[in-house]
Order: C-alpha cells, then sequence, then structure tokens
C-alpha cells in the first residue's frame, strides 16, 4: 500500500477514537506500513497538523518504547540538520 492509498483511507474513514485508531495503526504496522505510513493515516483520518500528528501517533500503544526512543532519535537528527542549514 502506497502513502496515497494510505491516506485515501484514512480520509474516507470516520474520525477514529484514541483506541479505535491505535488499533487501527498496530493492524497497519503489523502489515509492513512503515511509522512515516502509520503518521500518515494519523494526521489525514484526525485532520490535524504534521506535529500534532507526530505526538499522537507515538502516545498510542500501537509502538514499543525502543521504537519511540528510535523515531525520536531520528527525528531529532534531523531536525538538528534543518537548524545546521540556517
Amino acid at each position: 500500500m502506497n502513502i496515497n492509498e494510505i491516506k485515501e483511507i484514512a480520509l474516507t474513514s470516520k474520525p477514529l477514537k484514541k483506541k479505535e485508531l491505535s488499533d487501527k495503526i498496530r493492524e497497519l504496522k503489523d502489515s509492513g506500513i512503515s511509522f512515516l505510513g502509520c503518521f500518515a493515516f494519523t494526521q489525514h483520518n484526525q485532520q490535524i497538523s504534521t506535529l500534532e500528528a507526530k505526538n499522537l501517533t507515538l502516545e498510542l500503544d500501537a509502538f514499543t518504547d525502543k521504537e519511540k526512543t528510535e523515531y525520536n532519535g531520528y527525528h531529532n537528527l534531523m531536525m538538528e540538520d534543518f537548524k545546521e542549514e540556517d
């Protein structure tokens, strides 16, 4: 499933409550969808900003603490790269 298909599914679904969203994200993750695909689903299903979607996705119990820490490490590294370009 590509990112556009993920977004389409998210937009055609009703906005999910937190438990439903967590279950859906776990389902996507277990089917091989990357964190970014899961993040895109959250953003489009909830109609929220990218920062809100990142934070909400990381709050869900679909990811282990190790996975959350790893993602945050990559995110922080990327943000540092942007700061260095200024």
